[in-house]
Order: structure tokens, then sequence, then C-alpha cells
């Protein structure tokens, strides 16, 4: 399985009691750098991985203008189109989903992400051809690609013990390191 990598920041997103919160994988809490993102409507007790992303006008993937608005004091929502590109679940509805094939992982982002926005998008993959889709990437000068074993029971080593110590009022968010 083969996906492209995204020139951004890397967020763990959750939502607990109808509150949204965002995670480097630093363990900071930037909930409050991500405005746009407090409304999503996901269920309660989910937990996502993804990558914050803001697009150039030509819709590629801008580091600089990421990093820009991440530090902005004034969180200025003008900096080219904000985007959470979501590659995997490990909560859904308070249980933790980590143990599920990654296949399977990808199935129910489906389910709970049902359409995409240029505000919350789920990352795509293609099977096979990861030589063309590579050579493809590097013709656009994106970031890379990321290779992944689909049949693989995700080991999800972002979530922090900061993140699951957060969370614990609500449930154990992971049952492993």
């Amino acid at each position: 399985m083969t996906e492209l990598k995204l020139d951004g920041i890397r967020l763990i997103l959750s939502k607990f009691d109808d509150k949204v919160k965002l995670y480097t994988r630093h363990k900071n809490e930037v909930t409050v750098s991500f405005p746009e993102l407090l409304t999503i409507d996901i269920p309660n007790g989910t937990v996502m991985d993804g990558e914050i992303i803001v697009s150039d006008p030509e819709g590629k993937p801008d580091f600089e203008a990421m990093m820009s608005r991440f530090q902005s004091k004034r969180k200025n929502l003008g900096i080219g189109t904000l985007t959470y590109a979501v590659f995997d679940v490990i909560q859904y509805k308070g249980e933790s989903v980590t143990h599920l094939l990654l296949l399977d992982r990808k199935q129910l982002l489906n389910e709970i992400i049902t359409k995409d926005t240029s505000l919350v998008t789920k990352v795509k993959y293609i099977e096979g051809n990861g030589t063309a889709f590579f050579d493809l990437i590097k013709q656009q000068a994106l970031e890379g690609i990321v290779m992944k074993q689909k049949y693989s029971h995700g080991s999800v080593n972002l979530l922090l013990p900061a993140i699951r110590n957060n969370l614990r009022r609500n449930k154990t968010l992971l049952e492993h390191n």
C-alpha cells in the first residue's frame, strides 16, 4: 500500500465529550492553533492520526506556509487552505482499533469520514505500482511516498503517554504502548 507523504505537521485529533483536541508528536496540545477543526463531525471517543497541511495556490502542500500558520500568534486563517489529512484511526467510539489490520482501519476511516472536504480528507492509497507512483511524485516535486503493509497490525507510536493521561478520564486510549 503506497500513500503520498504530505509536507505538513503530524497531528493526533481526538474527540471526547464533544470536544476536539489536537496534539503534536512532541506531546503538545495545539488545539487553539487550528480553530477550524473544532467542529469536525466525528463520533465521540474517536482518535485519528493525520497530517495538517496548508496548500499553495496550485494545491500542493506548502510547508513554509504551514509553519507560518502554526507559529503565528494571530492564527491567520487567510494563509492558504488548511486541511487535516487523516491516514489512520486509533480509537473509535471509545474502543482501541489498533488491533485491526491497517486495511480494515482504512475502511473504518471511510465510515468515520464519509465525505472528503477541503478541511478534512482521508489520505488516498494505491496498491501496487509503487515505482510508477514515486516517479509521478518526483515529477510534481512533492515530498515523497510512504509504503505500508496493508495486512499489518498497526503499532501506533505517536500516541504518547501525555495524550493518554489527558484522556484517561474518558477511557484508556490504548491497551499497549
